[in-house]
């Protein structure tokens, strides 16, 4: 480990996962005290008219205690994502060459803080409004308390970001040259056919996170909590992600002579880049969470997008217009040669 790393994740550790744990805890204790003083049941929502929302009292403590519960899995996700096995791959050495810390670490660690900030503000307020109410249908409004919470929050993220070092990702394929074309004949018809499928450490996260939400919708529409707008909203959410799930988690990879194909398993979505397109292609080494931010359909901050589902060997793409585009797929070494040799005969 280098000491960038070790500053960022020292930074990391205060920032992302030992405030924000403070802050809740503190604000748990402070509603816990408070909670003898709220009439039951307690108002948990408001809209324009008012209170329209009602549940447990306990369901503040609750909600501190699921943010606490976000707060360290976002930090174990940071921590130990480059050390995960992917797809049956041996567990990475402390010292190998892709990256062990990574600009969504610290954003990670940024959006900690800034959750806390605005559920434990949020929560202390709503709580006090309720303090000495016979009824909680009563409880004024906290509009512009929730606003602040907002600020407070976009705040929190922004302090978290900028007391966090950052830690450039090395250049670890700079040195990766364009792939050899196969040999073939001019009346040879080259086909490679491979599939890209996501890796088991993130369909557990990804599935874990589904889970979670659907859990919460189930227990909001079951208890009545944030009344039927938000129920529906939960159950949107859900909707969404299980169908984004469900079109992402695995792809058909066709090289052919019309050029690369990128498929899901279900049909959409789906990438073309024709042959004619193609400015030259090499395999490379990715690692998705440093380099991307997470596994699917992503977008890199140094302009790449592509379907990352696992660390490993990937197919880099470079079309004519300069974009590049990047799909993990087993031997890729042979997927680049097969494609290079596709670009070749249409040039």
């Amino acid at each position: 480990m280098t000491a960038a790393v070790h500053r960022a994740r020292t930074a990391f550790l205060w920032v992302g996962v030992i405030i924000p744990l403070s802050i809740l805890a503190v604000s748990a204790v402070i509603v816990a005290l408070w909670l003898p003083e709220v009439p039951e049941p307690a108002a948990i929502h408001w809209s324009e008219d008012g209170v329209d929302g009602f549940g447990p009292g306990w369901t503040y403590l609750a909600i501190l205690g699921g943010i606490a519960v976000m707060v360290i899995g976002f930090a174990l996700l940071a921590w130990f994502s480059h050390r995960l096995p992917q797809n049956g791959q041996p567990v990475p050495s402390a010292e190998a060459a892709r990256p062990q810390w990574s600009i969504t670490a610290r954003f990670l660690g940024a959006m900690n803080l800034g959750l806390a900030a605005i559920i434990s503000l949020v929560t202390l307020v709503g709580v006090d409004a309720q303090r000495g109410l016979a009824d909680a249908a009563d409880t004024p409004d906290i509009g512009f308390e929730v606003l602040i919470g907002f600020l407070l929050m976009a705040a929190g993220v922004a302090i978290g970001w900028f007391l966090q070092p950052s830690t450039p990702l090395p250049d670890a394929n700079g040195s990766e040259s364009p792939a050899d074309p196969l040999p073939t004949s001019a009346t040879e018809r080259l086909v490679w056919i491979g599939t890209a499928a996501i890796a088991g450490v993130a369909m557990a996260v990804l599935g874990g996170a589904l889970l979670l939400a659907c859990a919460l919708a189930a227990i909001m529409i079951a208890t009545g909590a944030g009344g039927v707008m938000t129920a529906v909203i939960m159950l949107a959410s859900c909707s969404i992600l299980i169908a984004a799930l469900v079109t992402t988690f695995a792809f058909r990879v066709r090289i052919g002579p019309a050029g690369l194909l990128v498929r899901s398993l279900v049909g959409w979505p789906k990438i073309a880049i024709p042959a004619a397109d193609i400015a030259s292609v090499r395999a490379i080494e990715v690692d998705p969470f440093a380099e991307f931010g997470g596994w699917g359909l992503r977008y890199g901050l140094d302009g790449r997008y592509g379907v990352v589902l696992r660390r490993g060997e990937a197919l880099e793409v470079t079309r004519v217009g300069g974009r590049r585009f990047v799909v993990t797929v087993d031997d890729a070494q042979t997927a680049a040669a097969a494609l290079a040799a596709v670009a070749r005969k249409e040039a």
